[in-house]
């Protein structure tokens, strides 16, 4: 337990410990941080059941006292807790548990302590560790870089050993944040197997002014941009963690580019209301907006967030594998020798296929492979399992395939209302099958429906009962989804990552490649009929391959998407008129 001048914190979190469940022997190290208020001397009063050490050090900072703890550590296992947590008693007996089932590491749940006063501020922090804690429920645990928080976080001691622990540059002379952004990124990197525990609990007490709150977020933004610059691919992610595409984004970016003067006295007006207790709505919107401002401008100090450059990776979109004559959906289906050539042209040229975890690990901020391609494939005809399972065995190759989860067994019902050939679907036999071949099956909606047409209780039915449809027939609940017709505004792009899922797949965008700025809209290359085996290969090569010259139909999705979540659901779409809809239809009748 690392602690900085925080005395009468500190004493009560350690006098807590001592009604501790304990698995095993355990002792207690807390490491001063060259505290001045007399911490040390109040510590080493203090009595508890177990072993207890107390080591003092110059300032240094966090990362540099929890190294120094650890580097005097006997036991097997490392449990780190900040000065400011009030454990749970089975708090070491919860982290024992995955620690004895094989994990490597364990990160627990940390809302705020019950006696904490309503603030903006604990408002905020309660509010985040709760949705974390559910959001990482929903996705069985998978946790990103930004999940691994050191204020309660277990290892082995062994594995901290292996990575050199902290990276104490992050927060030398008492700077913040970063220190754990840079170690849960490497301990992902070298294999570790990383759990949630969720009911692993320790109660903040949050201490912090809404002044020293800001000028932490400065210093995130600071340490956010060192990180984008040690971990090439970094940067996308934790653009995308901040909101940094959406409109909010964009506007405190600006905002944050602005001369300090010209933010002085509307921040001063802001935080005189939240030093005042006031927790309205109005006063927790714009605190965040000047923190999200604070944040950026630390960016901005050092010289911003580092996109990574594209590494070649691109998606390809399937849907049927066979020779269909039929007028609406023969462009979408590509006869079996043609598929096998391209596969072949693409291997031959030297990309190669990678599976869904390399594209999620990419997508959290890992390096993809140079030239890999992820292969999917929509609706889950039958004809897959006839003409595309057997050329993916032999040329080792991985897939996803998404499905309408109403309509397994049965045939292409969205397509055929409207007067297209009827195509048989892949019943739940051959889906469990597929799965044991190695594809990875995932969600395409339960009825095809357009989804940024639906009410809010429509969509999000639509949504979640395609995963405990998959569920229901003996298969992994689906992690990712693909929009039907590749249709998604801001509200589905919510709805979609609400209902947990990973990550979410459209059609061309205005970018080419896969970042995890567009984790819930990724772009995919759609195969056709008439695309020729040279006009593929080159089409993958290229960096930008569909970029438009103008912004206006994101433009017009968004807004359309906006203007649905206050006005009645429309009949027209995209301003199509009645008269339009069969030929919009033939554009939109395989997704």
């Amino acid at each position: 337990m690392p602690t900085y001048n925080r005395r009468d914190v500190v004493l009560q979190s350690i006098a807590e410990l001592r009604y501790l469940d304990m698995p095993w022997p355990c002792e207690l190290i807390v490491v001063v941080d060259g505290s001045t208020d007399g911490t040390k001397k109040a510590l080493q009063a203090v009595s508890l059941p177990f072993s207890k050490r107390i080591l003092w050090q110059e300032n240094a900072g966090a990362a540099a006292a929890r190294n120094r703890g650890a580097a005097g550590a006997l036991g097997e296992f490392i449990l780190f807790l900040d000065d400011d947590m009030a454990a749970d008693r089975r708090l070491l007996v919860e982290h024992e548990r995955l620690l004895a089932a094989g994990a490597d590491a364990v990160v627990g749940h940390i809302p705020m302590h019950p006696a904490s006063p309503p603030t903006v501020l604990t408002y905020g922090v309660d509010r985040w560790a709760r949705a974390r804690r559910r959001r990482l429920l929903r996705s069985d645990g998978r946790l990103t870089v930004a999940d691994l928080l050191s204020g309660q976080v277990s290892m082995r001691a062994s594995t901290f050993a292996r990575l050199g622990g902290f990276d104490t540059g992050f927060t030398a002379g008492g700077s913040f944040g970063g220190e754990d952004t840079d170690f849960l990124y490497r301990l992902l990197q070298s294999g570790a197997r990383v759990r949630f525990a969720a009911d692993a609990v320790s109660y903040q007490r949050y201490v912090v002014s809404p002044e020293a709150h800001l000028r932490q977020w400065t210093q995130a933004g600071q340490a956010d941009a060192a990180l984008s610059r040690k971990h090439p691919g970094l940067g996308d992610l934790l653009f995308a963690q901040h909101g940094g595409k959406t409109i909010r984004g964009s506007l405190t970016r600006a905002a944050a580019a602005a001369p300090p003067w010209a933010s002085r006295v509307p921040a001063g007006l802001v935080l005189g209301r939240v030093s005042a207790g006031k927790v309205d709505r109005p006063t927790r919107w714009m605190f965040l907006g000047l923190r999200d401002c604070s944040y950026w401008r630390g960016t901005h100090q050092r010289g911003g967030l580092l996109h990574a450059p594209d590494v070649g990776l691109r998606i390809l979109a399937y849907h049927a594998i066979e020779d269909v004559s039929d007028p609406l959906l023969s462009r979408y289906a590509v006869p079996p020798p043609q598929f096998r050539a391209q596969l072949t042209a693409l291997l031959g040229a030297g990309f190669t296929f990678v599976g869904v975890d390399e594209l999620l690990h990419h997508l959290d901020g890992r390096p993809a492979r140079h030239q890999s391609l992820v292969l999917t494939f929509d609706d889950a005809y039958s004809s897959l399992f006839e003409h595309a399972v057997p050329v993916l065995r032999e040329l080792g190759i991985p897939a996803t395939v998404f499905v309408v989860t109403k309509e397994i067994g049965g045939w292409n019902r969205w397509d055929a209302v409207n007067g297209a050939a009827r195509l048989p679907l892949l019943d739940a036999s051959r889906l469990r099958a597929l799965h044991q071949e190695g594809w990875e099956v995932a969600a395409h909606s339960r009825t095809h429906g357009q989804l940024t047409r639906m009410s809010g209780a429509g969509l999000w039915d639509d949504l979640s009962a395609a995963r405990g449809d998959l569920a229901a027939i003996g298969l992994p609940v689906p992690r990712l989804f693909a929009y039907p017709y590749g249709e998604h505004d801001a509200r589905v792009r919510m709805m979609v990552k609400k209902a947990g899922y990973d990550a979410a797949f459209a059609l061309q965008t205005r970018r080419a490649f896969p970042t995890a700025q567009d984790r819930y809209a990724l772009p995919r290359i759609e195969v056709e009929r008439h695309t020729r085996v040279d006009a593929l290969v080159e089409t993958v090569r290229r960096s930008q391959v569909y970029r438009r010259p103008d912004i206006r139909p994101d433009i017009e999705r968004e807004l359309g998407g906006a203007l649905r979540r206050v006005l009645p659901v429309q009949r027209t779409i995209r301003g199509h008129t009645k008269d339009h809809e069969a030929e919009d239809h033939e554009a939109r009748s395989v997704g």
